[in-house]
C-alpha cells in the first residue's frame, strides 16, 4: 500500500430513508430516527473512501473493527455528511476517525474505523473457508 498522508480526508453524503431507521429483525421497529448500525456503516464506508486511491495491485481492504458514539437524532429526509480522516497507519492496519453531521451542523456521531490491508488471495481463501464451513454444516 502506497503511503497516506496524515489527515487526508473523504466524504460521504447520505439522505436517512425510512430504511435506515430503527428495526430489529426479531424486535421489530423501534424508533423512527438514524439507526447506529447505519451510522457504523456509513462510516466504514467513508472509511473505505481513504484507502482505494493508496491500494496497489493485489492489495485489498477488509473491515476490521469499528467504534461510534451516537450523539443527536436524525430523521428521515435529512443528509447527514460523514468525513473520514485518515488517523494513522500501524503496519497493515488503517485507522480512520470519522464525524458525521447534519445540514444545520449539529455532530450527529463520530468514531473510528479500522482497515486491515491484506492481498486479495488471502481475503478470498478465507471468504472460501468460511463458506466451505457453511457447506459442512458449521455455521
Amino acid at each position: 500500500m502506497r503511503s497516506i498522508p496524515g489527515g487526508y480526508e473523504a466524504r460521504l453524503t447520505v439522505v436517512v430513508t425510512e430504511a435506515m431507521t430503527v428495526d430489529f429483525e426479531e424486535l421489530g421497529r423501534v424508533h423512527p430516527v438514524y439507526a447506529t448500525y447505519w451510522l457504523c456503516k456509513h462510516m466504514e464506508e467513508a472509511g473505505r473512501k481513504i484507502i482505494l486511491p493508496f491500494l496497489e495491485d493485489g492489495e485489498e481492504g477488509i473491515g476490521s473493527a469499528v467504534s461510534a458514539r451516537h450523539l443527536a437524532p436524525a430523521v428521515a429526509g435529512q443528509r447527514i455528511e460523514i468525513v473520514a480522516r485518515h488517523a494513522a497507519t500501524e503496519g497493515n492496519r488503517v485507522h480512520v476517525s470519522c464525524c458525521a453531521t447534519n445540514e444545520a451542523g449539529e455532530l450527529v456521531g463520530e468514531g473510528e474505523t479500522e482497515q486491515a490491508i491484506l492481498p486479495r488471495e488471502r481475503i478470498a481463501a478465507r471468504i472460501a473457508a468460511a463458506e466451505a464451513q457453511l457447506d459442512k454444516g458449521i455455521s
